[in-house]
C-alpha cells in the first residue's frame, strides 16, 4: 500500500466521507458526486497550497470509496453478476487512478507545478470514464443479477465496511473503538 494511503486512512475525519444513501449503489453514486466536485476543484486550482488541500481531500474520498469497491463491489460483480472481465477492468482503472494520484502528490512535494495541470486533467478524465463505466454498466448489472437478499447483504457489507474505515483525525482509533 502506498504510504499516502495509510496516512490518509489514519488521518481522514469521518465527516469528510459521509455514507449517504439507502443502498450500496446509492452510497457509491453519492461518493461519485463528491469525487467529481473535488476533481473539478483540483483542475481549477492554481495555488500550491489549495492544490494540496484539495488533493488531500480527494485522497480521503478515494481511499474510502476505493476500499468499498475493491473489497465488496468488484468481487460481488464478479461472483453474483458473473462479470469477471468487467470486475478486473474496473480494478485496473482504479490502479491507474492511484498512480496518477501518486504522481500529483509527488509533484506537489517536489514543487513541480509544470506538469501538475496536465496530470490533474488526465486523472479527471480517467476517473470520469471509470465512474461512467460503473454507473452505466457495472452497477446496473449487479443490481439486475442480485437477489433481494444478496443486494440487502451487499448494502449491509458496504455500510459496515465504511463504518469501520471512519477514523478520526490524527488518531488510529475508530469512532467505535480501536482500529
Amino acid at each position: 500500500m502506498w504510504p499516502w494511503v495509510t496516512e490518509t486512512i489514519m488521518t481522514t475525519n469521518a465527516t469528510h466521507v459521509p455514507t449517504k444513501g439507502q443502498d450500496a449503489v446509492e452510497i457509491l453514486t453519492n461518493d461519485h458526486d463528491s469525487i467529481k466536485t473535488c476533481l473539478q476543484q483540483l483542475c481549477d486550482a492554481t495555488d500550491a497550497s489549495k492544490r494540496k488541500q484539495i488533493l488531500n481531500q480527494l485522497k480521503g474520498l478515494f481511499t474510502i470509496h476505493n476500499a468499498t469497491e475493491e473489497n465488496i463491489i468488484y468481487p460481488a460483480l464478479r461472483e453474483i453478476a458473473g462479470k469477471k472481465m468487467e470486475s478486473q477492468h474496473l480494478v485496473n482503472e482504479t490502479a491507474e487512478a492511484d498512480l496518477l494520484m501518486f504522481q500529483l502528490d509527488s509533484m506537489l512535494r517536489e514543487n513541480d507545478a509544470d506538469k501538475f495541470q496536465d496530470t490533474a486533467e488526465k486523472l479527471q478524465s480517467a476517473v470520469l470514464d471509470h465512474i461512467n463505466d460503473e454507473e452505466q454498466k457495472a452497477f446496473p448489472q449487479l443490481q439486475d443479477e442480485s437477489t433481494d437478499a444478496q443486494y440487502d447483504n451487499l448494502t449491509q457489507c458496504v455500510q459496515e465496511l465504511r463504518q469501520d474505515l471512519r477514523f478520526t483525525a490524527g488518531s488510529s482509533k475508530t469512532e467505535k473503538g480501536e482500529a
